[in-house]
């Protein structure tokens, strides 16, 4: 296949890394020093996916010389506030048989790229394994929950091409699977996070000092309760079907093997960056303000995480 990563930092070079190994066409666009090493040096991936040297990349920092109908697929992999630049940037690329694929976290990355290339182009993913960058050549795969899903979200869209790309990804060493319920695993994943990473942030504290803390289960019980009233407003099948037998999943099933794990949001706090929090619970309130569907709890940590930010100087905002 054609591939373009659009984005590629930690998560985004392990998907051009194994996917060129695999001997697919790729090309990386993403920032300097980590391109300009991944070029003199080639890309190194470490971690729990074993060591690997890729070299002769095509990693660049931007997109001349690229062309319309000239990749298969195009892999969205910034962060979610930078999705309406990113899309508008490789708009020009994308031909009558591209997809574009949202690699990302949070609510809101799909919509962005159906409004530039339409929803028969588009497709989600549900990622859920950890990366980080020691060093500009070199990113390390930290942990895995479970597969990535991709999936379609409407049937004009090519499922079956879909279905083969990720079986294609599997075969290249990224666990992944074809799901027809892509929206279901987004919505399940914004939960996890939303409940978890602002608090985990803005208290500096481990996921296990969360669930011991009746304060701060109280808060994550309305975090819950309100993605669920807003996900039912919006017609979104959700699993498990209620916002009780989602918490009690999320402190019985989920917490207990992460329970040593802070937030990457912490660190964003630690390193001045700017966090997703619009994609998470700013989301949250943004659906709900749309379908009539109060959510306080909600729009307190995501006024929260905004003042913290303004309060370490972030820029962007």
């Amino acid at each position: 296949m054609r591939l373009l990563v659009m984005g590629a930092g930690a998560m985004g070079s392990v998907v051009g890394g194994f996917m060129a190994k695999a001997e697919h066409d790729m090309t990386m666009i993403g920032i300097d020093p980590h391109m300009q090493t991944v070029r003199d040096k080639g890309l190194r991936i470490s971690g729990i996916w074993g060591e690997h040297h890729i070299a002769d990349l095509d990693a660049r920092t931007g997109l001349d010389g690229l062309h319309r109908d000239e990749f298969d697929m195009i892999f969205i992999t910034v962060k979610s506030y930078d999705t309406a630049t990113a899309v508008g940037l490789i708009e020009p690329l994308v031909g009558d048989d591209t997809l574009v694929c949202s690699y990302q976290n949070g609510l809101g990355n799909a919509e962005a790229i159906a409004k530039a290339v339409g929803w028969h182009r588009t497709v989600g993913a549900r990622v859920i394994f950890g990366v980080m960058m020691p060093e500009p050549g070199h990113v390390k795969v930290t942990v895995i929950a479970s597969p990535t899903a991709l999936g379609v979200y409407e049937a004009s869209a090519p499922s079956e091409r879909v279905r083969k790309i990720a079986e294609a990804m599997d075969a290249a060493g990224i666990p992944t699977v074809y799901t027809d319920k892509i929206a279901t695993l987004l919505w399940q994943k914004v939960a996890y996070n939303s409940a978890l990473n602002p608090l985990s942030a803005i208290l500096d504290v481990p996921y296990g000092i969360l669930a011991e803390t009746q304060h701060a289960r109280m808060i994550i019980n309305g975090i819950v309760k309100e993605l669920y009233d807003v996900g039912n407003a919006m017609g979104i099948e959700l699993e498990p079907e209620t916002a009780g037998a989602y918490l009690e999943l999320l402190f019985d099933k989920l917490i207990p093997p992460t329970a040593a794990h802070y937030a990457s949001m912490r660190e964003d706090f630690v390193n001045a960056r700017r966090t997703e929090i619009d994609a998470l619970n700013g989301a949250v309130c943004r659906y709900g303000e749309q379908h009539g569907v109060a959510c306080p709890t909600n729009l307190l940590l995501t006024r929260l995480v905004h003042a913290r930010e303004h309060a370490l100087g972030v820029k962007g905002m």
